[in-house]
């Protein structure tokens, strides 16, 4: 018997942990990898300065400073159209806007921290392949290359987007099909990011470039599904080429990249139809990259959830603390669904007149500084 089953060892399903250890007995979390795996993922994250707050609170933040990138400006332009807007950190009080830290480095300071939490124990190459619910206890079916066993807990959180291959596990889902795929690498230019990151908005889609360790860029390119597919089909040298075209020549010629990895993009929103069964992260929304927020969502997620079930007691029952949280957090996560669809559908389409309606655009955010502070705080708290 345990008190909470987080079933999903990446980064949110671990701060979950780590946040909510004082207010149980003990806390396992089942992760289907193996442990060395999660060091070894080079994807570039963006975390948020809500985000930032939330590690400086679980104490791994100053950690964690040594393997991060600092954004201190963001530069968002469009091809062929006049209008940009510059946002700097000192224009808002803020030592930066955000930050870039690699997936593998991460992980490695969460399960650092974990390790050191006597009530808290990650148990690798360990899938869960049933569960169903009895009263107030879920009982879950664990399968690892041994053997087979069932636990029972009273609390149990997907952080895990594979949460589909669950037998028994009653989800409702909302997905809606984006048409649209992202292609991530990481990309050395021939001039140095000064820890600058580029959203350069084409008639194809949005071309992100994030500061990252060893003065290279990360490269977050979104698009039709077809003009995605032809860029990743590309070799290397004609890649390159390509993304000077569309990108431009504010960071000079483009050198060299990295493997590139595709995939298609969606909105998804999911209910869990089990009262003591919450989804976090990924596992209750995915959303386009545009804005950066998906790892930072899930991360407000878990802070929102703990500070929830800290008020659980003798007065007020768990099943109904953790309704409250489901119906609070579907709202706000609804919210960044739209923000990042706005965004999307604002700076992708092609309507005859709208290039010049999001320059000017552009142009009034540059000198607003209300609107221009309000979008910041959105981007780097999500308020």
């Amino acid at each position: 018997m345990i008190d909470c089953a987080v079933i999903g060892g990446g980064p949110v399903g671990l701060v979950f942990a780590i946040l909510n250890h004082s207010n149980q007995n003990k806390i396992q979390i089942f992760e289907a990898k193996k442990s060395n795996a999660l060091y070894q993922d080079s994807r570039a994250l963006a975390l948020s300065n809500g985000s930032r707050l939330i590690l400086e609170e679980i104490g791994v933040w100053e950690k964690l400073k040594k393997n991060i990138t600092n954004i201190n400006r963001i530069h968002t332009s469009q091809v062929n159209s006049f209008g940009r807007t510059l946002l700097d950190a000192k224009e808002f009080n803020e030592k930066s806007l955000g930050f870039i830290v690699s997936y593998g480095d991460l992980m490695k300071t969460l399960i650092e921290k974990i390790e050191k939490l006597n009530n808290v124990e990650v148990i690798y190459e360990t899938k869960v392949t049933k569960c169903f619910d009895d009263k107030s206890l879920i009982h879950l079916s664990l399968q690892n290359k041994n053997e087979t066993k069932v636990v029972q807990s009273n609390l149990v959180i997907l952080a895990d987007g594979a949460n589909d291959k669950i037998e028994g596990l009653e989800l409702q889902k909302k997905i809606k099909p984006l048409n649209h795929s992202a292609i991530v690498t990481k990309v050395s230019t021939e001039l140095p990011h000064q820890n600058t990151a580029y959203e350069r908005f084409t008639d194809e889609g949005p071309i992100a470039l994030l500061p990252n360790k060893n003065n290279k860029f990360s490269l977050v390119w979104t698009g039709p599904n077809e003009h995605i597919d032809k860029l990743a089909n590309l070799n290397e040298k004609s890649f390159l080429i390509q993304l000077h075209k569309s990108f431009g020549d504010r960071v000079g010629n483009f050198k060299e990249c990295e493997k590139r990895i595709s995939f298609h993009l969606k909105h998804s929103s999911v209910s869990v139809l089990h009262p003591n069964i919450v989804a976090l992260g990924n596992a209750s929304q995915t959303m386009h990259p545009v804005a950066g927020q998906g790892l930072n969502t899930g991360f407000k997620d878990a802070y929102k959830l703990n500070k929830a079930i800290k008020k659980f007691n003798d007065d007020k029952d768990l099943q109904s603390i953790l309704d409250g949280y489901k119906k609070s957090r579907s709202g706000e996560q609804r919210k960044i669904l739209d923000f990042t669809e706005i965004l999307v559908n604002g700076f992708s389409s092609d309507l005859v007149g709208l290039k010049k309606v999001r320059g000017f655009a552009l142009s009034f955010l540059d000198i607003t500084k209300p609107i221009k502070n309000s979008f910041v705080r959105k981007l780097s708290y999500g308020e």
